[in-house]
């Protein structure tokens, strides 16, 4: 059965549930425990998927036993009767058709130190390629933008595949994934002119509401350049898909209290759809031969 693996931003944790939860081929999913798991979790069972929830060290072993255990004995015996044959290869060809994904979502914080991300972008990714058959970063341009990160990912020991939009560029960020690609992103940008702006998706705005992280250094270095006059934009990104309830009052509150001007625009969940799809297509492909 492929096996495709996921390292994930917590911003993109609600693309990263739409996309999983419209996979009807997903045989098993498994999501690598931490801090930040908990709501992601929470967002897959609400939209009736059951992830089997492990700390990375016992995730690892449990996913590459079960998943690359060879036929038993009782099936290689059969295995050789032509009816029964039959039957074995088209099991096997549907088992082909049937995934296993794994999804290690990191800590949003980690965009503080670019160097430090990449470097646990990599990490995660290295460790696991060892169960993998793929990897899809759902990440931007941030998370890997470095040229050393990027010749480390080509050497791993499967396929590392990229977020990109409708012209095959890999997206700049987590606002290129929401909007539908880097010429849109370019476009809306546009739409301020030149005043500064932010982009607001539902998971941006609840994090920046979240007490705890009001009392970090990360909000109030944030609080200091928002409240400069020049940023008066607060390019709102709806999104039917999105489920957040809060979303519409979390950003007319965000933009009373920097006194910013709304501007509605349409996203989609193009980018992180069709790059999940073609990432799993191209496993597909390859284990056919």
């Amino acid at each position: 059965m492929p096996l495709l693996s996921i390292v994930a931003c917590e911003m993109l944790e609600d693309e990263l549930v739409y996309v999983l939860s419209t996979d009807l081929e997903i045989k098993h999913l498994f999501v690598v425990e931490n801090i930040n798991s908990f709501r992601f979790v929470q967002k897959l069972r609400s939209e009736n998927l059951k992830p089997f929830v492990f700390s990375s060290d016992r995730l690892y072993s449990m996913v590459s036993e079960s998943n690359r255990s060879p036929p038993d004995g009782f099936t290689k015996m059969f295995s050789s009767i032509p009816v029964l044959k039959q039957m074995y290869d088209a099991l096997n060809r549907k088992k082909k058709r049937e995934l296993t994904v794994v999804v290690n979502l990191l800590r949003k914080d980690l965009h503080s130190d670019i160097d430090y991300l990449q470097s646990e972008v990599y990490l995660n990714a290295k460790e696991m390629s060892k169960i993998s058959d793929g990897i899809l970063l759902f990440y931007g341009k941030c998370g890997y933008s470095s040229e050393e990160v990027q010749d480390d990912l080509q050497r791993l020991d499967c396929p590392v595949y990229f977020l990109r939009d409708d012209e095959k560029n890999i997206v700049d960020d987590c606002v290129s994934v929401a909007l539908g690609g880097n010429e849109i992103y370019t476009k809306t940008m546009l739409l301020g002119n030149g005043r500064g702006a932010i982009y607001a998706t539902p998971m941006w705005l609840s994090i920046m509401n979240e007490t705890d992280y009001k009392s970090t250094e990360s909000y109030q270095n944030a609080k200091k350049y928002l409240s400069n006059s020049m940023y008066s934009l607060l390019f709102k990104i709806n999104n039917q898909k999105y489920k957040d309830n809060n979303f519409h009052r979390n950003a007319s509150e965000f933009a009373t209290l920097f006194d910013m001007e709304i501007i509605n625009t349409d996203g989609t969940m193009d980018v992180a759809t069709n790059s999940y799809v073609e990432a799993k297509t191209s496993i597909y492909e390859i284990m056919e031969y």
